[in-house]
């Protein structure tokens, strides 16, 4: 087993936090030396504190996962990064990879897979550990829209800052309408907050440019 692997947590659910550094402290070779809910934090820490593993959640307070580990390879840190979350989805695991993560690792996988996973991982530097290899059904080729037109439109005005009562005085509807409107678009796209929104609706763009190019090559 790799010995005296400092690590470092970044998630957004203080009772995830607090069981996984129990969960660490308890074995050997392992210890934490930090966490954080936020990005800024977890950037300020990670400078000094040099960790030799950093955990990222998909969501955290201020912004995604995906955001935090672009800064950390931006900023040139050595550390092994892995995205550790509930979301199961391929186009974040994907991303994840293309910026340099070490691996993609489900919540649900269990402590003592994670482990493996550290050590593959950290013995060979171009292996990629793939939680969602183990499950195929959930590997998705493309976004697909989930909303409706009139939630794709509202959630186009949540990410342009409007408040529901200002989308709801743009587009003639009861507030009561616009609020059911944000609980049924967070809930259909498994997302927490507004800038969950906003990367849900980068995915579609993407895919919609790709999807276009593609025709266009065929002609």
């Amino acid at each position: 087993m790799i010995k005296d692997r400092s690590i470092y947590i970044c998630d957004d659910h203080r009772l995830f936090l607090e069981s996984i550094e129990i969960y660490f402290g308890l074995k050997d070779g392992y210890h934490c030396i930090g966490h954080a809910e936020d990005s800024n934090k977890a950037i300020a820490d990670i400078l000094l504190k040099k960790p030799d593993i950093i955990l990222i959640d998909y969501h955290l307070k201020n912004e995604n996962g995906l955001d935090l580990l672009q800064k950390i390879k931006s900023l040139g840190i050595q550390s092994h990064c892995f995205m550790l979350t509930m979301r199961r989805d391929a186009l974040i695991r994907n991303k994840a990879r293309e910026i340099g993560a070490k691996g993609y690792i489900l919540k649900t996988i269990g402590g003592e897979k994670m482990l493996n996973a550290f050590e593959q991982c950290l013995l060979d530097d171009n292996f990629f550990f793939d939680a969602l290899a183990d499950n195929k059904t959930n590997e998705i080729p493309e976004q697909v829209n989930q909303l409706t037109n009139r939630e794709l439109e509202i959630a186009k005005l949540v990410c342009m800052e409007l408040s529901s009562e200002q989308i709801a005085e743009k587009l003639f509807l009861s507030l009561h309408t616009v609020n059911t409107h944000r609980k049924n678009i967070l809930k259909k796209i498994n997302a927490k907050n507004a800038i969950d929104i906003m990367n849900y609706l980068k995915e579609l763009e993407i895919e919609k440019n790709n999807s276009t190019f593609q025709t266009h090559s065929k002609t």
